[in-house]
């Protein structure tokens, strides 16, 4: 029994000590992530212009690029950032050893590339996973250190990805001028080269995703965040995050607004200022990104004294990240792949945007009965069981 005692805090968060602000949030940002992937299928890639739609499309395409397009993903790395800096706090109170700490950060880090490398070689290439393990792997002994190292590390990353994001979106455009663009086919299932084009890019598109988009930034700010607990004690952050969400997302928003005219074909620039405004959009995500967190931090504390049942299964998903973060990814992939039911190549950006709320309204219904039933996201168990198991 005291085995199990000890065990308990490096498990599964008992539902009384969860917060509402952080599983709101991620429940939230796994609707973006599944419309987000959704267009892909559809064969709308970011930096390439769609301007033969109709004009329903068209609007979606704009507000995609405007506000969700490298808006969703820096939530998703702010979240993992913080809930990764929350670990480890957990991990103090515990009275677990810095070397122990380290250990469990390396597996669980090896063990998001393992899931993510599952996850792209079999569904989708661009998936995220695997940059958050990379991520752990590189910067999580940041998490050791003190604020000021932390923020200095933010001033330093903010500097080389406004370099790196700049020439990874100058190439973006340059390959849409000059050559046949970006490529929007998704790889398919049907012939050996599909499956070595898929096994090859394996080992590469973390690494592209970590230097061409502020990954790490983002990872760290979140870093940051968790230490001073700013989505667990919304009400003593109030102001603060009042002033992020505001500003991060006016600034998002007004920083997304040439990529979207050249993304429905309503600007056309040269390759250089094409490149820049892209990177511009890119660059801002981060705080649209921190935005989008602090709302929902904002919103909960309106929400969390009487919750109703929609805010109750929307956290119910955030509770289970990983598990319907996957399942999103693939319903979609089943729906709009080319080699699977096919319908992509029958909708345009408002029909792939109506594919990913589908499909996660299909998990929110599925998270309220798990939780009406005291059951954990399967992908999520798993997970904390290989991480937290016994040397």
């Amino acid at each position: 029994m005291n085995a199990m005692a000890q065990d308990r805090p490096r498990g599964a968060t008992p539902a009384a000590q969860r917060k509402l602000a952080p599983d709101l949030a991620r429940g939230v940002m796994l609707l973006l992530i599944a419309m987000a992937y959704s267009g892909v299928y559809s064969g709308i890639v970011f930096g390439t212009p769609t301007p033969e739609q109709a004009p329903p499309d068209t609007v979606a395409r704009f507000l995609t690029v405007l506000l969700l397009d490298n808006r969703a993903f820096p939530m998703f790395a702010i979240l993992f950032g913080y809930g990764m800096s929350w670990m480890i706090a957990r991990q103090r109170r515990a009275g677990t050893d810095e070397p122990e700490m380290r250990r469990l950060l390396r597996r669980r880090s090896l063990l998001l590339l393992l899931f993510g490398a599952v996850h792209a070689f079999l569904v989708y290439q661009g998936e995220i996973l695997t940059s958050y393990g990379l991520a752990g792997l590189v910067i999580g002994w940041l998490l050791f250190r003190p604020d000021r190292t932390l923020k200095r590390t933010i001033v330093l990353l903010t500097i080389l990805y406004a370099l790196t994001c700049s020439i990874a979106m100058l190439g973006t455009a340059a390959a849409t001028a000059f050559g046949e663009g970006v490529a929007a086919e998704p790889a398919g299932y049907t012939t050996l080269t599909d499956w070595l084009g898929r096994l090859a890019a394996l080992p590469f598109l973390p690494l592209v995703l970590a230097v061409a988009y502020p990954l790490l930034l983002l990872v760290v700010i979140g870093f940051l965040a968790g230490r001073h607990g700013l989505l667990d004690d919304p009400a003593a952050h109030r102001g603060l995050l009042g002033r992020i969400a505001v500003g991060g997302v006016a600034i998002s928003v007004l920083g997304a607004v040439p990529a979207a005219l050249i993304g429905i074909g309503a600007v056309q620039l040269a390759v250089v200022p094409t490149g820049l405004l892209l990177s511009l959009q890119v660059l801002t995500g981060v705080l649209g990104g921190a935005g989008y967190a602090a709302g929902f931090a904002l919103l909960a504390l309106r929400l969390d004294r009487h919750r109703g049942a929609l805010t109750r299964a929307v956290a119910a998903v955030g509770q289970r990240s990983l598990t319907f973060y996957l399942l999103n990814s693939v319903t979609v992939a089943v729906v709009l792949h080319p080699d699977l039911l096919g319908v992509g190549a029958h909708v345009d950006s408002l029909g792939a945007l109506a594919v990913g709320l589908g499909s996660w309204l299909l998990t929110l219904a599925l998270a309220a009965w798990m939780d009406r039933t005291g059951r954990s996201g399967p992908v999520d168990a798993l997970m904390r069981a290989l991480v937290y198991r016994k040397a």
